[in-house]
């Protein structure tokens, strides 16, 4: 068998893994035109402190209002405070990217972006950069979280350690990567670009298929998305 049929048929495996994978949370492409401004907001603060933070504590933060007070003009030790109750990493830092996130309008910068939306892979990594140029703290894997969370993209992969693990698992991504490597555009691309396979495959969107991969490589618990 060549070396292309060996990753047809990984791919074909990965399909069949997800094929019947009920996910936590749906994905709903053009959220972002139905839902409140401020819940726009919240994503991009979820999104922007999620880096090296477990998904258990993102959720805590998620179901609180403290998340309502993070976007409040609170003082920066406040915002700290706010972040070491949740167990967000490196909080101290993250309280820039915080304050970053709250001055940026991001349903205008949305809707010029628009025109970008659910058509090609291409067209939405241009998206993407446009998104990471304008903002602070926030990189391939945030963006696309943000982007996929509020019903922007179709095709942008969210590449975290939990979808490297699954690639890994099935072959189609080396076992001597690592997880800090997918900050590398041309690494995150190659595996995008196997996502969309497995999409294809199964006849969805790669947004529904991350949250496929969310939930079958997921703990017991874990709770879904509320925004």
């Amino acid at each position: 068998m060549t070396r292309i049929n060996e990753k047809k048929e990984k791919i074909k495996k990965a399909a069949a893994i997800l094929e019947n994978v009920k996910p936590l949370s749906s994905f709903e492409y053009g959220k972002w035109k139905r839902i409140p401004k401020s819940h726009v907001m919240k994503i991009a603060v979820l999104r922007v402190l999620s880096p090296q933070t477990r998904v258990s504590s993102l959720r805590s933060l998620e179901y609180s209002t403290d998340l309502d007070d993070l976007l409040t003009d609170i003082s920066d030790e406040r915002v700290e405070d706010i972040l070491r109750r949740h167990r967000i990493r490196f909080p101290r830092q993250k309280v820039k990217a915080v304050k970053s996130v709250r001055s940026i309008d991001w349903v205008n910068m949305i809707q010029e972006l628009e025109k970008f939306s659910g058509g090609i892979l291409e067209e939405e990594r241009e998206a993407r950069l446009t998104v990471m140029n304008r903002t602070f703290g926030m990189g391939l894997k945030t963006v696309s979280d943000f982007l996929k969370d509020i019903g922007f993209s179709k095709h942008l992969a969210v590449l975290n350690s939990r979808n490297l693990n699954f690639l890994k698992s099935l072959g189609l991504a080396s076992e001597n990567l690592k997880a800090s490597m997918l900050s590398d555009r041309t690494i995150y691309y190659e595996l995008e670009d196997i996502e969309n396979k497995i999409a294809n495959q199964l006849g969805i969107t790669v947004s529904e298929l991350d949250e496929r991969i969310m939930t079958y490589t997921g703990i017991p618990g874990e709770l879904p998305h509320i925004i």
